[in-house]
């Protein structure tokens, strides 16, 4: 995957989760709900991307896991115990990850649907 396509994935999925934080800073002065509306419009605009993006970033993140799920159990089986640690704290970090993309994705169509209109 091209940075620029992780950095896409990575913004796209955080557009997501804004929606509260965004409502707590436009309750200020009222300014921050055109950038808010701006945000909804730029993410409407690639709705047809959301969805396969967080499924492909899904499927790379599993891959990635049972990769290093099998490394640790040859390095454990090795009897490398340090390896074998490493390996095991990049898998609970990925697998963080692997939860957070899940939770995106199941809620995606959702909010599409509440924010887009159809076109």
């Amino acid at each position: 995957m091209k940075v620029s396509q992780k950095i896409a994935a990575a913004a796209v999925s955080a557009a997501i989760v804004v929606g509260g934080t965004t409502a707590a800073f436009a309750a200020g002065d009222g300014s921050g709900s055109t950038g808010k509306a701006d945000k909804i419009a730029v993410l409407c605009e690639h709705k047809d991307e959301i969805v396969p993006t967080l499924t492909q970033r899904q499927t790379e993140l599993t891959k990635r896991i049972a990769v290093l799920t099998e490394l640790d159990t040859k390095a454990t089986t090795a009897g490398r115990t340090k390896v074998a640690a490493r390996l095991e704290q990049r898998i609970a970090k990925l697998q963080g990850r692997l939860d957070k993309v899940s939770t995106r994705l199941e809620k995606a169509p959702a909010w599409i649907a509440a924010n887009c209109p159809a076109a």
